[in-house]
């Protein structure tokens, strides 16, 4: 019976070499209606049979999977159209680890295994989070750990996206019928959800911290490389990785990466204009879409470089209820920045507590001070400017004499200034008599008793409203 269709289908390809792949086959069979497939592909002698089923293709071959370079053009010749290669295997570990893992295939070197020197497949990054986090909820009190393997290994000359789902790492979890039952549904039960696409570097074989992330967050990996491969890359192979990964932003483990690694992997993610995303930074991606997310990064770093941005949960609310919402419609400002200041001054935990519950992204620079540029919809800055200035000015009554004249837009404000030199003409030395005036306690000098409203002085300090500047006009 054929029944080839005529739509693109998800492979899975299994081989008769592998006891792993073998496993995983057999779970794959037993969980759904497969109907053999009749293929007359006589230059592709290791075809042992083919099966189909609602979006997938099964087929297995007689030899290992690691050498099949230009499979994908084998598959099209044989008439079992592809859009996305999965392959079932086994991982062989040094220990006898249980783990469930999943990556790409790829050479920073030389071929030792498959494919060619150089050279880095296609990855399914979609895919590839998906039946990790199906192996993790299926794995619950199975013994096996799940994680996110770094590229290594043939094939490499494919030109369709594929991703190894395995068993590791000895004989006694290649046949696990547990493994295999896991494995195979976290295959069939695999989603396409697009999301950001990062490229890896630092770290082990087993990229842990980039599986954790992988797996805790709204993002996913391409290639992946670890610490032993950082001196095989160049720029063209970066750019290689970054482009079949179709990533959006690069990632560095950095506590386990070299000062000289992060070095020269730094310069060439810049000369190929990538973003660095830190970990804090792929937590705040959260719901944001990725191409707001991605412009609110390249604002901060344009206008307050070595800046942290500060997302709320209103501004989030905001972009997730719009239509449609393009970078065009995102506003960055810098408001009056010397009311902005004296309220950060008089209490900065008040102020920030006010901008988390507005709708308003603030930012931060690294040593923890506010600049003042803000970031929201367009067309709303006046409103926040005011709002935010209102508040400001609420804050300042609650620590000096404030006298506000709208018409000129001006904001006076009064403050009583402890005095040194009053102190000192009065005969109060300099120490702690000086503090105990501060805190507004009597003090005795010469045997001359000075009260604190004696050594304070007032100071008016004016400052001029209305200078809200849009940064991206």
């Amino acid at each position: 019976m054929n029944s080839k269709g005529n739509e693109s289908r998800i492979t899975i390809l299994c081989s008769t070499k592998d006891r792993a792949s073998q496993n995983i086959k057999e779970h794959i069979l037993k969980m759904r209606e497969w109907v053999p497939v009749k293929v007359a592909c006589h230059d592709w002698g290791e075809l042992v049979c083919a099966y189909s089923s609602e979006g997938f293709w099964l087929v297995e071959i007689d030899a290992h999977h690691i050498y099949q370079d230009g499979i994908d053009r084998k598959l099209a010749a044989c008439g079992l159209k592809t859009r996305l290669i999965v392959v079932a295997s086994k991982h062989k570990g040094k220990d006898d680890n249980r783990v469930l893992t999943a990556h790409y295939t790829g050479n920073s070197g030389n071929a030792k295994f498959g494919g060619h020197s150089r050279e880095f497949s296609y990855p399914a990054p979609f895919a590839l989070r998906s039946i990790l986090l199906n192996m993790q909820k299926m794995a619950i009190n199975s013994g096996y750990e799940v994680a996110m393997e770094s590229t290594h290994h043939g094939p490499t000359d494919v030109r369709l996206p594929m991703v190894y789902a395995e068993i590791g790492s000895a004989e006694e979890q290649w046949e696990d019928p547990i493994a295999g039952e896991i494995a195979a549904r976290a295959i069939l039960e695999m989603k396409e959800d697009k999301m950001p696409i990062a490229i890896g570097f630092g770290g082990g074989h087993y990229a842990k911290r980039q599986s954790k992330i992988l797996l805790e967050n709204n993002i996913t990996f391409g290639h992946n490389f670890p610490n032993h491969q950082l001196d095989n890359l160049d720029l063209e192979l970066v750019r290689q990785a970054t482009e079949k990964s179709n990533a959006d932003f690069v990632y560095f483990d950095r506590r386990a990466m070299s000062s000289a690694h992060k070095e020269k992997i730094t310069e060439i993610v810049k000369e190929l204009g990538l973003q660095l995303l830190r970990e804090s930074d792929i937590l705040d991606i959260h719901d944001l879409p990725w191409h707001i997310y991605s412009h609110l990064l390249i604002l901060a770093d344009r206008f307050c470089p070595g800046s942290r941005l500060r997302i709320t949960d209103g501004f989030r609310l905001m972009i997730n209820n719009a239509e449609n919402i393009s970078t065009d419609d995102i506003q960055i400002f810098r408001m009056d920045e010397e009311i902005f200041i004296e309220a950060v001054s008089a209490d900065k935990k008040k102020l920030t507590n006010l901008l988390d519950r507005s709708d308003v992204v603030y930012i931060e620079r690294d040593n923890g001070t506010l600049p003042g540029i803000l970031i929201c919809e367009r067309g709303k800055e006046k409103a926040s400017a005011d709002m935010l200035i209102d508040e400001c000015i609420k804050i300042l009554k609650e620590h000096y004499e404030i006298k506000y004249i709208p018409e000129e837009m001006t904001l006076y404000i009064t403050e009583d200034r402890f005095d040194p030199e009053v102190a000192r003409e009065l005969g109060v030395p300099p120490g702690p008599l000086f503090a105990e005036l501060k805190k507004g306690n009597s003090v005795t000098a010469n045997s001359r008793t000075v009260e604190p409203l004696m050594v304070y002085t007032k100071t008016i300090r004016r400052i001029t409203l209305g200078n809200t500047l849009l940064l991206n006009k």
